[in-house]
């Protein structure tokens, strides 16, 4: 903690519990909004699929048309991610969560567009959906914890035993990295209009959250092995690389 060389005119113990408060404020705050983007964000690729399955637009006869509806909308909105990959997705979105119960759909519109293009491309049902989008914005998961958690089949093992991890003790709130993830997102940053960075994800002395505390009554020990090895090997590229 920098405090210039200059005491302090309360107790250290006092003033880290003030920093501790103050922290948690700006990571609620920070989470808030990054739910509100999210919410808004989902909404308008929520509307621009809807309008695509409406109008009856489909693959093949319709790749021209979403491509020069690509080149138009970049046109005006060049850093909001609206190639014709992604207005595809936009209608795989629609129609995917289009009849699924309203928890659902009001869940998985507070996840980040990475992580619900991923999640189309699992083909799993609501249940599962709403378990994983869940879990997500509860605790902070980044794109790579969500993909973890799905090739662990954690959806299908949560009855059975209860897996820990250790965001509460490796951040400032659990849902900082999470919250960050939406910040830093080029397709966020876009729709916001924002061409610069604005964030430093600052968090490298903070320890890198992950879920593996009983990991083992998942998966075989081969496996968890290869999970942490990688896990370990991926942190350490990160540091060495800053």
């Amino acid at each position: 903690m920098n405090t210039d060389n200059k005491q302090l005119p309360i107790k250290r113990e006092d003033y880290e519990s003030m920093l501790q408060h103050a922290i948690a404020v700006i990571e609620h705050a920070r989470l808030e909004i990054a739910k509100h983007i999210n919410g808004n964000i989902a909404s308008a690729y929520w509307e621009i699929g809807k309008m695509l399955h409406e109008r009856k637009v489909e693959s093949g006869h319709g790749d021209g048309v979403v491509r020069q509806l690509s080149v138009d909308l970049k046109e005006r909105y060049p850093k909001m991610g609206l190639s014709p990959r992604n207005l595809w997705y936009m209608k795989r979105f629609y129609l995917r969560y289009c009849g699924s119960d309203v928890k659902v759909q009001r869940s998985v519109a507070l996840l980040p567009w990475s992580h619900n293009v991923y999640l189309l491309g699992k083909n799993l049902d609501d249940s599962a959906t709403l378990y994983y989008a869940q879990e997500t914005i509860e605790k902070g998961w980044n794109r790579d914890l969500l993909l973890n958690a799905i090739k662990l089949n954690m959806y299908e093992s949560q009855l059975a035993t209860k897996v820990d991890n250790n965001f509460s003790r490796t951040l400032p709130m659990e849902q900082a990295r999470y919250a960050n993830e939406v910040f830093s997102s080029s397709y966020n940053l876009g729709f916001l209009g924002v061409t610069n960075p604005i964030l430093e994800l600052a968090l490298e002395d903070m320890g890198k959250p992950i879920g593996v505390a009983d990991y083992q009554l998942i998966v075989p020990k081969k496996e968890l092995e290869e999970v942490l090895t990688n896990e370990i090997k991926k942190f350490g590229e990160e540091k060495g690389g800053k």
